[in-house]
């Protein structure tokens, strides 16, 4: 892995931040999440095919935290606006920002 003063700045936080100064425990949890991330979307995606709001929340939800312990604070914060449309909006504002946020966290992560 790139020494720490070569990464981005949103890694070299969460790194500050969330794994102590430790880049190798950081690359690990990435690797991880990366991993994971294709099984969340089919979550995420069978909660809007059966209507299931709450799945869809939770499906959020998580995205929110491994995003914002990753340093993508601003995929955090729309996965949380996502988590709350399922709560609170329209279903169909609900499914269009899940939507929204499966296509930025594919481009984000190169998914595809």
């Amino acid at each position: 892995m790139a020494a720490i003063d070569q990464l981005p700045a949103h890694e070299q936080e969460a790194i500050a931040v969330y794994f102590d100064g430790d880049a190798e425990f950081y690359r690990v949890f990435l690797a991880s999440a990366v991993q994971q991330f294709p099984a969340d979307l089919r979550e995420g995606d069978a909660a809007v095919q059966a209507g299931d709001v709450q799945a869809l929340r939770r499906a959020a939800h998580t995205l929110k935290g491994v995003l914002l312990t990753l340093g993508h604070a601003d995929l955090s914060a729309f996965a949380k606006t996502v988590e709350l449309a399922a709560q609170q909006a329209p279903w169909d504002e609900a499914v269009a920002g899940w939507r929204e946020l499966s296509a930025r966290l594919i481009a984000a992560f190169s998914l595809a």
